[in-house]
Formats: structure tokens, C-alpha cells, sequence
């Protein structure tokens, strides 16, 4: 099955979210219904799309379909998070990105299908390092916007967009929990690679997993921080956005260079 059709489409509906949710943030609105409902379809397309995805390429990943899911559970993560905070300014940048993901997926199609299966043991340790990645991910993405509207707080008169922001008591409680989640989700990702993965060393994965190691440790310097200063501090935001860099490039981007130009 073509992935152009549905992947064009999800990569239509997640751009109109985003457009949607920074037009009502710039006339003053925290939420906006339309974006809300579009992100749910853009969400439950590109899953769509990574399961289709998947299935033509004999059940192994492409950069571009973990980018899809990664997307996807970002945008999981803050649909669902907008039923009690109103975290939905990060629709204005997580949609569009999805989407820019779902479009190099369509279009990228698979890469082989001359693969063997994976194994139920192998797919528990994926499964769960997506997760993974996709928190450590929005852990970033959070601290990213949590550093911008300290800054931007200290300025007067406020914008209409920081004006329209979440509570910037409900961003650190939303970092807060979202680091400790990620940190443990990390923990149970690489505990379950060292049990289940084979050929460690054929598979090119030990750049890989020094950088996850080093992004964990970072996700767990950045709870000591927590601990020891009794809030989000600065230095626990630049800590969480390093560890989300790591991890970024130690999966997307060595996966992009094994699969594009080696």
C-alpha cells in the first residue's frame, strides 16, 4: 500500500493544527477547539502511517517512521496534557514538525523487505525506547519553551503571546513529572537492550548507546538538581535540553547516517 496518500494528508491536517492554535494565540486565546480536534486526526493518521509503514518494511524502523511515531507520541502527550494544564502552545511547533516527518516518510517509502522479523524480545526493547525517546524528547522540548517565558516574563509590557501561555507554575510541574517519567522509561529501555539485543556490535549500536547511557545520566543529573535546589532551576532546564540533544542525535542522526550515507 502507498504511503503518499495518508501521509500527505496527516502532513495537511497536522500544519492546519499548528496554523490553527498560533492564530488564536495571537488574538489572546489559550485554547482553540479546532487545532484540539485536527491534532487528534493528525495524531491517529500518523499513527496510521507508522503502522502501514512498518508492516511494507518487514517490521524494521526507518529514520523517518520513528520520527513519525516520536511525533506522534509528542503530540499524545500534549493532547492529553490539555485536559488539565494549558499546555496548548506546543501544538504551534510539535504539529507542523510531525507533519514535516510524516511528509519525508510518505514520500521516502520503505527501505527493504528482505528482512527477517523481529523478535517478541526485540520489539519490547523498541517499543520502550520509543517511548523513551518520545519523552525525553518533549522533556527538551518543555524546558526549551520553560527558558523562553522566564526570559520573556521579565519583559514589559507581556506580548499577547506570552499573555496566552500556560501558567508558568503548570509548565514546571509538567517538566517536572515529564523528566521523571522519561528517566525511568530510559531506564527500562536500556536495562531491556542489554537483556534482549544480539550482535552488539555488528548491529552499530554502541555509538548509539553511549549516547543514550550519557542522555540518562543527564535525565538523572537533572532530578539531583531538582533535589538538592527545591525547584525547576536554570541549570536543570539546560541539563534537560543537553540530555534531549544527545539523545536525539544519538538515535535520529545516527540512524540517518546508516541509512542514507553508509
Amino acid at each position: 500500500m502507498s504511503l503518499l496518500v495518508p501521509g500527505l494528508l496527516a502532513t495537511s491536517v497536522l500544519f492546519a493544527s499548528g496554523i490553527c492554535q498560533l492564530n488564536a494565540f495571537k488574538q489572546g486565546e489559550i485554547r482553540d477547539a479546532t487545532s484540539l480536534l485536527l491534532g487528534v486526526l493528525g495524531c491517529i493518521l500518523a499513527v496510521f502511517l507508522v503502522i502501514q509503514g512498518l508492516s511494507d518494511n518487514g517490521g524494521r524502523p526507518t529514520t523517518g517512521l520513528m520520527g513519525t511515531l516520536l511525533g506522534a507520541l509528542l503530540l499524545m502527550i500534549i493532547l492529553g496534557s490539555s485536559i488539565k494544564h494549558p499546555v496548548n502552545a506546543l501544538l504551534i511547533g510539535v504539529a507542523p514538525l510531525t507533519g514535516l516527518f510524516t511528509l519525508g516518510t510518505s514520500v521516502a517509502g520503505p527501505v527493504s523487505s528482505h528482512m527477517n522479523p523481529l523478535t517478541l524480545e526485540t520489539a519490547v526493547h523498541v517499543a520502550t525506547s520509543i517511548v523513551a525517546y518520545g519523552a525525553v524528547a518533549y522533556a527538551g522540548t518543555l524546558a526549551i519553551l520553560l527558558s523562553w517565558q522566564h526570559a520573556k516574563l521579565k519583559e514589559r509590557p507581556l506580548t499577547p503571546l506570552i499573555a496566552a501561555l500556560p501558567p508558568l507554575d503548570a509548565m514546571e510541574y509538567l517538566f517536572l513529572r515529564t523528566v521523571q517519567t522519561a528517566w525511568v522509561v530510559l531506564t527500562i529501555a536500556l536495562v531491556t537492550g542489554v537483556m534482549y539485543v544480539e550482535d552488539f556490535w555488528a548491529q552499530h549500536l554502541a555509538h548509539k548507546t553511549a549516547l543514550s547511557v550519557l542522555a540518562w545520566c543527564g535525565m538523572a543529573l537533572a532530578l539531583w538538581q531538582h533535589l538538592k535546589e527545591g525547584g525547576v532551576t536554570r541549570t536543570m532546564r539546560k541539563t534537560a535540553i543537553g540530555a534531549a540533544a544527545l539523545l536525539c542525535v544519538g538515535y535520529l542522526g545516527s540512524k540517518a547516517i546508516l541509512e542514507f550515507l553508509l
